[in-house]
């Protein structure tokens, strides 16, 4: 289909008005919150479906506006997207499903749908190719690589007794296979055998051991009830397997749940949880301590329609800011203190009322975070920060995967800088989902206040990798891809220990020797993989020394991963 472009910001400037650091874009010829929607909703992205660095915006239900720079967007049609969905509320997932490097996307409605982006600005439906798919009714959907086999899954969620006449079905699970570009559904799972009412899937990293942990909020619409969250086994037994957690502190109390984050709001280099509640029951944040996590009462917890927590460093001084959506009142903005507690700025956004998504993006690529504002009538916006930062510092990392899913969906970054005189470390993770129904730019965002440069950045990929990189510039914005950092020495980086494994020769001809020293083990698997991630030998190790043959292997760069049950080994080879 011949694509239609319909260019209105262009021709007129964005109209706007400052309040309390933001600038609301108020244009009524501005195409990206001058277009009509049922209901309040509606999820969004920040994506660059055409890699041109600018940052393109999605909104429910299939909209697509093309970033043109500048601060002038584009709206798109001709998208051989179904522009009339049975039901309008919905949300979105996005990432490179099939890693060509182009950012595909799902969409949880009636017919939820997925959609393969053909590099030209249109996109092709391909949910027939997906069993059981056709049909089904969702209201929230995350992709994420549940299994580490760098192919990303599919997760749709079916509010039960919310979608009208539609069929009642429970969650929908398929796992891409890393043969072939199909999906099996996967069951067995109370979310996928039973009817609940499921509102929106998260899948966060939030204990740091390497794979995705599964949140499914499930909100009732009033009555407080269980949300159904799993830990990812992958790491700890080698099996495809979600455990239903049942001691966290979430699951241990009733929620209304709409949206769950894993941040570190305090700097201290593990992930505290958000959880917006709405009416059915308070909003929650637990503090990790030391992976015990307490109830904290902040400045945003509390009763009220809450939806999306959406965390950014918006004034750009080094730790996290949030700002949580309501469908019965205006958005209201949390400033991290970075003592513990939090500080609602006044004014805020008052003219943004209903509302449910809140997405956020440095679209005008200036070095502070925006955000999107998705709900119907006034309760849709675009607000550009414009003075909340300051000139404090910031940099702004694209990660992407090779041995990895190429978005790089997974991966946690974390870096550290002196910023007013104290060395810190942030970290951050890279998700599909992490507001109400949408989600943030997959680009990553570090507020620096006065630090001169980055001392660190430190790489955990979901392939398992580990790499650093050492004196990073500020005010930067910069692509880091999986096996170009430094592969050596990251325990004298993190003063963490981090296993001793030798291997030798390298470079490689016929064999090579791998050696693990100080550690106890029955068995490890031992794989070896090419730089696009395909799986080229696999051996299991059952002694702390073992010869592996190379002869079948052609001249190349490859990555060995030794896995214990207890730890993950990394190292870059080259065979000769």
């Amino acid at each position: 289909m011949k694509k239609i472009i319909i260019t209105l910001a262009i021709i007129f400037p964005l109209l706007a008005f400052a309040q309390g650091g933001w600038t609301k874009v108020i244009n009524s010829a501005n195409p990206v919150t001058n277009f009509t929607v049922i209901g309040v909703y509606n999820g969004a992205a920040w994506v660059d479906i055409n890699n041109d660095g600018n940052i393109d915006l999605y909104a429910m239900p299939h909209y697509v506006f093309l970033n043109n720079g500048g601060g002038s967007f584009t709206k798109l049609t001709g998208l051989n997207i179904n522009p009339t969905p049975l039901q309008y509320p919905g949300g979105c997932s996005w990432a490179d499903i099939n890693n060509d490097g182009f950012i595909d996307f799902i969409t949880a409605q009636n017919p939820s749908e997925i959609y393969l982006n053909n590099g030209n600005n249109t996109f092709q439906n391909i949910t027939s190719q997906i069993p059981t798919l056709s049909g089904y009714a969702a209201w929230g959907c995350v992709l994420a690589d549940v299994n580490n086999d760098n192919k990303l899954d599919l997760l749709y969620a079916q509010a039960h007794g919310f979608h009208g006449s539609a069929t009642p079905y429970p969650c929908k699970l398929f796992m891409q296979d890393v043969a072939t570009f199909s999906f099996t559904p996967k069951q067995g799972y109370a979310f996928t055998d039973s009817l609940r009412p499921y509102t929106v899937p998260y899948f966060h990293d939030y204990d740091m051991d390497g794979d995705m942990d599964l949140f499914i909020a499930t909100g009732p619409g009033g009555s407080p009830g269980p949300d159904y969250c799993y830990k990812n086994m992958k790491k700890e037994t080698g099996n495809d397997t979600l455990y239903r957690m049942t001691t966290e502190s979430w699951t241990m109390q009733l929620q209304d749940g709409q949206c769950y984050n894993a941040i570190d709001f305090d700097n201290d280099g593990d992930f505290d949880m958000c959880l917006t509640n709405y009416s059915g029951a308070s909003s929650r944040f637990y503090k990790n301590n030391n992976g015990i996590y307490v109830a904290d009462s902040t400045a945003f917890v509390g009763i009220g329609n809450k939806l999306s927590n959406t965390w950014g460093d918006f004034d750009n001084d080094g730790d996290l800011d949030v700002i949580i959506a309501s469908d019965n009142s205006t958005p209201k903005h949390y400033v991290n203190n970075g003592n513990g507690t939090f500080t609602e700025l006044n004014p805020d956004f008052v003219y943004a009322a209903p509302n449910s998504c809140i997405i956020s993006c440095d679209y005008d690529n200036d070095g502070d975070l925006d955000i999107f504002i998705h709900g119907n009538n006034n309760g849709r916006a675009l607000y550009r920060n414009d003075s909340l930062a300051g000139n404090r510092n910031w940099v702004n990392y694209t990660l992407k995967g090779t041995v990895s899913n190429t978005s790089a969906i997974g991966t946690i970054i974390k870096i550290k800088a002196t910023i007013y005189g104290a060395s810190v470390w942030q970290v951050r993770q890279i998700t599909a989902q992490n507001s109400f129904q949408g989600q943030n730019d997959l680009r990553v965002h570090f507020g620096l206040g006065d630090a001169a440069q980055i001392d660190s950045v430190l790489i955990n990929w979901p392939s398992g990798i580990q790499e650093y990189y050492i004196n990073k510039p500020v005010k930067q914005f910069e692509t880091l891809v999986e096996g170009n950092g430094n592969l050596t020495g990251i325990n004298n980086l993190t003063n963490k220990e981090t296993g001793n494994m030798s291997v030798y020769p390298n470079p490689a001809k016929n064999s090579l020797t791998i050696k693990l020293e100080g550690i106890t083990f029955s068995a490890a698997n031992v794989v070896l993989l090419d730089m696009i991630g395909k799986e080229v030998l696999s051996a299991v190790m059952t002694k702390n020394k073992m010869q592996l043959s190379l002869k079948n292997l052609t001249t190349g760069t490859y990555i060995l991963r030794l896995q214990t049950p207890a730890k993950t080994y990394i190292k870059k080879i080259l065979v000769e």
